[in-house]
């Protein structure tokens, strides 16, 4: 099997509440796929005009103790974030102070200065990544 032309297909991610999920990522241009919509398995796919496709698997319950894999000090396994890369962290970070979106690390340089990076949660303190790639 070669697997040099490997893409990402989509990004799963559990919420709790699709609607307000819904709203959340269509801030960032996302929108709901129509043909990616099945209630009978709780999940719902949207689509961004770069091409990238988000799957919300809305069967999430509320954990007391926030995100389990980020927010508790057992470090369990599992994915952490997705990763997007951006075209200015200054228009990102004052975009987010308009619509209110708390950064909760960030603005940092990292990878020996190829990288600024801020990580910010949506409603169900999924950690979401933004990198403004460094020429």
């Amino acid at each position: 099997m070669n697997f040099s032309h490997l893409s990402l297909d989509h990004v799963g991610i559990r919420v709790t509440d699709l609607a307000v999920s819904e709203r959340f990522y269509a801030k960032f241009g996302f929108i709901r796929d129509p043909e990616e919509y099945a209630p009978a398995v709780k999940a719902c796919g949207l689509h961004h005009p770069s091409g990238l496709r988000l799957h919300l698997i809305f069967n999430g319950v509320s954990d007391p103790a926030g995100n389990v894999l980020m927010d508790v000090p057992v470090k369990y396994s599992g994915y952490t974030h997705a990763a997007f890369i951006i075209e200015s962290m200054v228009g990102l970070v004052a975009w987010l102070e308009q619509e209110r979106i708390t950064i909760t690390e960030g603005p940092v340089h990292m990878g020996h200065d190829r990288r600024v990076v801020c990580f910010i949660r949506d409603p169900d303190g999924n950690v979401l990544e933004f990198n403004e790639i460094l020429q």
